[in-house]
Formats: C-alpha cells, structure tokens, sequence
C-alpha cells in the first residue's frame, strides 16, 4: 500500500519541477541521439555502417525483400501505374488481379514508406506525391506491337485493358504512372489509348512518303549523294584523260 506522505513527497517534486520548467527562460531542447543497439547483431550491424531501426534493431528481412521486389517492378516494367483502392475486399481484390491477369497486368499493393524509398532510387521519383493513402500498383510489360494486336479484342490489353479494367471499378482511382520512359497523367493515357498503334503510324509514314511529294522528299535526299558520286566520276575521267595526254607528249 501506499502511504500518503510519501505520495504527498512525491507530488510536491513533481509540481517544483512542473515550476522550474513553466518559468525556465529558456525550454531545454532534446537532442537527437543515435539508435542504441539492442543486442549483439544490432552492435556488428551498427559497427559496419548499416542503418538502424529508431529501436536500435536490424531493418527487419521482409523490408529488404519489399525493397528488391518493388526496385524489380518499376526498373522491368514498360507500364507501371499508380492507383488508390478504397475499402476493397478480400474477394474484390481477387476479382480485379483475375481481370488485370487477363489484360496482360499485375497488380501489387504496396507499403508507402518502403515503395516510397525504393521509388526515389529511380529517375521517376516526382511520382512520389502520387503515393498516398492506400495504394496499389499496376505494372505489364507487354509490347507495343502485342498492345495493338489485342487492341480491337473482347479483353484488350495493355494500356488500353488496363484503364477498362480501373474505369468500370468505383473502388479503384488511377492516379498517373509510367509508360516506357515517361511520367504520364490520367488524360496523357486517354490521349495515348486513343492514338493508333504503332503499327498503323508506320504505315502512315510509309504511305505518305510514297505519295508524289513523298517520293519527291526521297528524290532531293538522295540528291546529294548522286551529285557527289558523279563529280568523282567525272573527276576520275579528267585526271585520266590528263595522264594518257602527258605520256603521249613524252
């Protein structure tokens, strides 16, 4: 049991010192102090250079892991994009994967901080603001030439699978992302799902270049060297013609 004059002694240090702090001109400030290690392998840790914990322990093994599974996503991938999944269940998840998996993508929730850390490692860190909340990321890592073949099928994939798939989902906010090497916003991939597709621009560019001015634009670009091959022939013919006159006078 307590007794109350030592509760009372208690009491009355604890209001001198609550005294001392209030009327303190001037409020102590806690320094930052580097993690004490908490047991031998911290120790050897800490004394080889790596990092630790606030608590003074290793980065935990399933960090590290989620770190190299994150850098592998976003440093294989054509298409990686970034989007936010409200209140979905077990079974909602599930069904978007299967639906993701059939338009040639994978999808991966993920841990900000860890996602985060390994996202400033890349060239594509100012998608960092993007990483906000619940967050899950789609990455596929289909050709464009594929992409156009699917386009016009009943489960199109790629990019344009992809936004069906995210669109048609009221639990499901696409937030922006990556395609091939640039940072694209929710109309930037409009704008690209409305686009032909490789294929059909390389045939507009060969179409166009066999018109009459086409053939014309290929007509002046080899001009040039047709002019260059025929002033060397001429000049090999001149100085030729030099050397047979100049014995002839010996």
């Amino acid at each position: 049991m307590f007794s109350a004059r030592g509760f009372a002694t208690r009491s009355s240090r604890s209001l001198t010192a609550l005294r001392q702090y209030a009327t303190a001109t001037q409020i102590p400030v806690k320094t930052a102090k580097a993690p004490t290690p908490r047991n031998k392998a911290a120790a050897e840790a800490a004394a080889s250079g790596k990092k630790l914990t606030n608590y003074g322990k290793i980065f935990r093994p399933e960090k590290t892991f989620l770190h190299h599974t994150y850098a592998k996503i976003l440093a294989s991938n054509r298409i990686m994009l970034i989007c936010q999944h409200n209140n979905m269940s077990v079974t909602e998840l599930i069904q978007l994967r299967t639906e993701l998996t059939a338009a040639g993508a994978e999808m991966k929730v993920v841990r900000l901080g860890v996602f985060s850390a390994a996202l400033e490692e890349t060239r594509y860190a100012n998608l960092a603001p993007l990483i906000n909340g619940p967050t899950c990321v789609i990455s596929c890592n289909i050709s464009p030439e594929e992409e156009e073949a699917e386009s016009s099928s009943k489960t199109p994939k790629g990019l344009g699978g992809i936004r069906k798939v995210v669109e048609k989902n009221s639990k499901m906010i696409l937030l922006g992302g990556r395609v091939d090497d640039a940072l694209v916003s929710v109309d930037d991939m409009k704008k690209m799902v409305e686009m032909p597709g490789i294929q059909t621009l390389r045939s507009q560019v060969v179409g166009l270049l066999s018109q009459a001015g086409g053939g014309r634009l290929v007509q002046l670009l080899n001009m040039n060297p047709t002019l260059l091959v025929m002033n060397l022939d001429a000049h090999a013919k001149s100085g030729g013609e030099g050397e047979g006159e100049t014995k002839a006078d010996e």
